[in-house]
């Protein structure tokens, strides 16, 4: 009986220790092409999918409101914390006097990719949020420059591989 009672506690005791422990950091491997950037001395814990070296130069500004932005030459992305959401996004939209939004080719609840334009001329913008533990980060577009629909769409689907950056929980 006192054997049953040992190795009862034993299971328990591995049980507990492999279900309740530390989260562990996923292995990196990005695609051809692309590389990961670590942002946490930013405040934002998270590894953020970027083209490599060969598609130019790195410019990253962390802005005084708190967007931090990265560049490589097409791939240019603000990401916010606790940036709005989907709902808040269309509204602004609508607002738009001058850039009306001609139509939504992806329109989920925490992703937007749309057309816009003023008459014959479009570009392209998205608006990606996701969560992170208690935290909210928006992924969207630096505005400003035009950019075309497989352009956006190869940095919203950066943004989508952005990984979070799990501490280790100390004892």
């Amino acid at each position: 009986m006192k054997k049953i009672i040992v190795f009862t506690a034993v299971c328990l005791s591995v049980i507990v220790i492999s279900c309740g422990g530390p989260k562990e950091q996923e292995a990196l491997v990005a695609p051809p092409g692309m590389q990961y950037i670590d942002i946490s001395r930013t405040g934002m814990n998270m590894n953020v999918l970027i083209p490599d070296s060969t598609k130019g130069e790195l410019d990253t500004v962390l802005q005084t409101y708190g967007t931090y932005e990265i560049k490589r030459g097409a791939f240019q992305i603000a990401i916010t914390e606790d940036g709005g959401d989907v709902t808040s996004k269309k509204a602004d939209n609508a607002n738009d006097d001058v850039n009306k939004v001609k139509q939504y080719i992806v329109d989920e609840p925490n992703t937007l990719l749309w057309e816009s334009g003023i008459g014959d001329l479009s570009e392209f913008h998205f608006f990606y949020s996701v969560k992170f533990g208690e935290r909210t980060f928006v992924f969207e577009d630096i505005k400003g420059d035009a950019f075309t629909k497989e352009d956006v769409q190869k940095m919203l689907d950066a943004c989508k591989a952005t990984k979070e950056i799990v501490k280790e929980v100390k004892s």
